[in-house]
């Protein structure tokens, strides 16, 4: 009888063997500076980051300098002086051998040659800009039409060129902490399509520092706050809806300190947009944080409603959008437009956040552009824009101060994903990352649902991302890659003052929970071994295991850990939920495919696995040992 079980290994765990295996080779050889010791993709998720070790007698600091293409594409950085030296490599390219080269502080030099293989990635296809303008940064961008296996989060130089990328899932936005590391979602799946356990903090070599786990998973975005803890857009009940609850994350456990639940701001069945339905009623997208007025900012896609709220209390304090929709109680939430000349109200929108000055500044997609179906605006016609709105509080009116892309046309219409970015007053990133058409034609599909939809057609499917920066009204960059749809850009820096390598192995925090146990004894009949339909997986990771089979949507299946003394039942869900706005694709959709994950939180001791499936009661060969 086969046995189902296999188990699996945390990043964070082979990170640490990859490393200490590293460590140990280094010291215990002779690794000089002219013989240092090389380690491609030392944290096995970024073929383009290396690690470089050798000794010295006495404590010196080390330039490294990864040579470009051209001279002006060098990326350069000097470590602080030490005797072993492990200097971690970021920016090599695919496809070449790269050189690198290292200075010591006493003027020692030498050139060490790493050779890496192409990465099927989806590559450039044009970057205008300048390196004057741009200088050694990159624009790295998060993929969202996983598990096309060329779409990667990446991230290319001014010329273009790919310096940067993950061969893992972690995705949803990126961004920059204070302490020079990045935060993003965590490549382990919670729920279908898209819901991860959580966040983790990593450096540019991929090494994941921690994995925040969270109760009720992650989407879309988060947000670091001044004390350091982490608002991060997560859910509540998800049999109940979806994408309308935000948390704050204490950044020493990982364990969350507060919580918001959207349900008891906004009514639930008003102001509905064109992607609403009940389940993912409000789709928020983004969370924002705002010290002067000590509010939280979110962005409803599903009611075309960006909102502000009271961090204190959670009480509402006001609506951007188009009133048509919502009901009389509240329309005083809702701003007057007073603007001379251009206005449009966003619709579906993204990344909503508070400039300095007050102002809004947010990336309109303009699905639709309407509250209604006979108004709607077809794509051919339609534009997608980052847009700034002037907001007075007081009076409650609302002025249009600034836009880009409309200009565009449909060129830059993406109905979802995207996102924007304030650098300093005139000058702004606006990512158009979900541009999709289908046999020439401008669509309001979503890339990540016509790669399922059209998965015949691929051919006739052109999906690109545009990304955009603008000085003063000028546009001083802009990036184009095709093949997949990008949820968000951010423009960083591979190396700066707050480079933050260390070495070590990566922390676990927060926690799942206890996994409810099922309060009825299901009927069974024994029925021998699992019938192949079912296509049952069980992996044993080391905080929880994971359970993937195909049901009949509705039928009664229960996991069943045979103690001892007694049994535990888990119900495992078959309801199916429709997705109108799959922002990213984690798994591949399959039709009936369902997940289920058990905590091993609570629980201790020896268990037999068995699978109950409409009261046939299926043994799987498997046992565990919590």
């Amino acid at each position: 009888m086969r046995n189902y079980l296999e188990t699996e290994k945390h990043l964070i765990t082979s990170q640490a063997e990859s490393e200490e295996n590293f460590l140990a080779e280094l010291r215990s050889g002779n690794y000089t500076i002219e013989n240092p010791f090389v380690l491609e993709n030392p944290y096995l998720i970024n073929p383009l980051a290396a690690l470089i070790g050798f000794n010295t007698k006495e404590a010196t600091t080390a330039q490294i300098t990864v040579k470009g293409k051209a001279v002006e594409a060098d990326i350069s950085h000097t470590f602080a002086a030490a005797t072993e030296h492990v200097l971690p490599i970021y920016g090599l390219y695919d496809d070449f051998e790269n050189t690198v080269v290292i200075t010591l502080g006493n003027g020692r030099t030498s050139e060490v040659k790493i050779k890496v293989a192409e990465v099927n990635v989806n590559k450039a296809q044009y970057c205008k800009t300048t390196p004057e303008y741009f200088g050694k940064d990159l624009m790295i961008i998060s993929g969202a039409t996983y598990p096309i296996e060329s779409v990667k989060t990446s991230g290319f130089d001014y010329a273009g060129d790919l310096r940067w990328v993950l061969t893992t899932k972690a995705s949803w936005d990126i961004k920059k902490l204070a302490n020079g590391r990045l935060i993003l979602s965590s490549p382990r799946a919670l729920q279908k399509p898209y819901y991860t356990i959580g966040l983790i903090e990593i450096d540019f070599s991929g090494k994941i520092y921690t994995e925040f786990r969270l109760p009720g998973g992650h989407h879309h975005d988060n947000v670091e706050l001044e004390n350091g803890n982490i608002l991060a857009c997560s859910d509540n009940d998800f049999n109940d809806s979806a994408e309308d609850f935000i948390v704050e994350i204490d950044r020493e456990t990982g364990k969350v300190v507060k919580s918001w639940d959207v349900q008891k701001m906004l009514p639930r069945e008003e102001g509905k947009a064109g992607d609403w339905d009940h389940h993912d009623w409000f789709h928020n997208n983004s969370v924002w944080y705002d010290k002067k007025t000590n509010s939280i900012t979110l962005s409803g896609r599903h009611q075309d409603a960006v909102i502000n709220y009271d961090y204190e209390t959670g009480e509402l304090n006001w609506i951007i959008g188009d009133p048509e929709g919502w009901g009389k109680e509240m329309q005083k939430y809702f701003f007057k437009n007073i603007t001379k000349g251009d206005f449009d109200w966003q619709y579906e929108q993204h990344a909503a956040s508070i400039l300095p000055n007050g102002d809004v500044f947010v990336f309109d997609n303009g699905t639709w552009r309407s509250k209604t179906v006979e108004n709607r605006v077809p794509p051919a016609k339609n534009f997608s824009r980052g847009v700034i709105y002037k907001i007075d509080t007081e009076k409650m009116e609302i002025e249009q101060v600034w836009q880009y892309g409309k200009e565009r046309g449909c060129e830059f219409y993406s109905p979802y994903i995207c996102n924007t970015d304030y650098y300093a007053d005139g000058h702004y990133m606006i990512h158009s990352g979900g541009i999709a058409s289908y046999r020439g034609q401008h669509t309001d599909g979503l890339g990540a649902m016509l790669l399922n939809k059209y998965k015949d057609e691929h051919i006739h499917l052109n999906l690109e991302s545009i990304t955009v920066e603008v000085l003063h009204d000028e546009v001083k960059y802009e990036l184009k890659v095709q093949g997949g749809n990008y949820y968000r850009a951010r423009r960083v820096a591979l190396y700066d003052e707050k480079t933050n390598f260390a070495l070590g192995k990566g922390k676990l925090l927060g926690e799942f929970g206890i996994t409810p146990v099922a309060p009825l004894k299901p009927k069974f009949k024994d029925a021998g071994t699992i019938p192949e339909k079912h296509n049952l997986s069980l992996v044993l990771e080391e905080d929880r295991l994971a359970l993937r089979g195909t049901f009949i949507e509705g039928s009664e299946v229960f996991l069943e850990l045979k103690g001892q003394d007694k049994s535990k039942f888990y119900s495992i869900p078959t309801n199916v939920h429709d997705v109108n706005a799959a922002c990213i694709s984690i798994e591949a959709e399959q039709e009936n495919q369902f997940q289920f994950y058990l905590s091993n939180e609570g629980l201790s001791g020896n268990f037999d696995i068995y699978l109950n499936i409409d009261n046939n009661r299926y043994d799987t060969n498997s046992s565990l040992k919590f």
